[in-house]
């Protein structure tokens, strides 16, 4: 909250509020003269009692859970002297200058002394436990803050790492076979770590340029199949300003083309993009070798274990992430908000 920000002004407004509450009430009685004088007189008595409490008292015995005891004990005795001081002046200063005084019942004296006093310092230090604990708040939210940007970060290096391993297997394969094809990887490839090297570092990028890299990764991945059907890519809707995360759907894309059964009947891989102007679907399905019961990566702990992390971390529990996995096909959805 701003208001915190702005200390001294607080504490300012909180001794005028004071003030103000105990001098306009008796106005039509007393006379704002006669009130405001008598108030600032006492004043300062309730000023040096408030700070003992919420500056001293309270960081040192309740703040720091060494004793809350001696808090109380401290509490009331600030209340007592309070109480002494108040009475002497009432009795013996406010005579001296000319004041008048009420005599009550020291029964009614002292409820009314042990009021003023649980109300003044009992506020001041229900502001000053507020503030703390808004502070506690704000500091531990700052440092789940910085913890969630770390575990991304830590997430995101893990992927790449992973990408980079399977392209260049496969332009490894590609050299002896077709130096044309192995050009063009090297082509798609360089346009790819442009991208990871410039926009991937950032928390948020444009979809637009995500679905761009998305599609020179299946272009380079199609390089590897001897039929260019076998990998069907389906895009419906356009980006236009949507934001998403970087490098969140290639891990899925990518565990699709590494875990696929080549040997199947083509289209072996779909890709399917939906996207809204509100949130954004992939869907992607590719034959897996029958019986192969193994879920991908489960024993690298990277690839669809990270983008599960990374929801996580990013949106809560506001996404959809299923995985369906029959006798031989493998199948991922994932929806995001935009």
């Amino acid at each position: 909250m701003k208001i915190f920000k702005y200390r001294i002004l607080n504490h300012i407004l909180f001794w005028i509020f004071i003030f103000t509450f105990y001098t306009v009430p008796y106005l039509l009685s007393y006379g704002f003269v006669f009130e405001a004088f008598i108030n600032i007189i006492y004043i300062p008595i309730d000023i040096i009692g408030v700070y003992i409490v919420i500056e001293y008292l309270l960081p040192r015995f309740v703040f720091k859970k060494r004793n809350f005891g001696i808090f109380i004990l401290g509490t009331a005795l600030i209340i007592a002297l309070n109480i002494a001081v108040s009475q002497f002046i009432k009795l013996n200063i406010q005579p001296m200058l000319g004041f008048w005084i009420a005599r009550r019942p020291i029964s009614a004296e002292m409820f009314s002394a042990l009021l003023n006093n649980f109300m003044i310092i009992g506020s001041a230090t229900a502001f000053k436990l507020f503030r703390y604990s808004y502070n506690i708040q704000l500091t531990q939210s700052e440092l789940e803050r910085k913890t969630v940007q770390s575990e991304l970060g830590i997430l995101r290096s893990q992927v790449n790492p992973h990408f980079l391993f399977n392209v260049l297997n496969n332009i490894d394969a590609l050299i002896f076979e077709d130096k044309e094809k192995a050009s063009n990887a090297i082509f798609l490839l360089s346009k790819i770590m442009r991208y990871m090297l410039q926009e991937s570092t950032h928390e948020k990028v444009k979809l637009d340029k995500e679905i761009s890299y998305i599609q020179d990764y299946l272009e380079l991945a199609k390089l590897s199949f001897a039929d260019p059907d076998f990998l069907h890519y389906e895009q419906d809707g356009m980006p236009n300003s949507q934001q998403v995360p970087p490098l969140l759907f290639i891990p899925i894309i990518e565990n699709a083309v590494k875990h696929c059964n080549k040997q199947s009947q083509s289209p072996g891989i779909k890709i399917n993009f939906f996207i809204s102007k509100d949130f954004i679907e992939l869907h992607t399905s590719n034959f897996i070798k029958r019986n192969d019961f193994k879920l991908p990566d489960s024993g690298t702990g990277t690839g669809l274990k990270n983008v599960e992390k990374r929801l996580k971390l990013l949106y809560t529990d506001n996404y959809t992430f299923d995985i369906n996995k029959d006798i031989d096909k493998f199948e991922v959805h994932i929806k995001v908000p935009v």
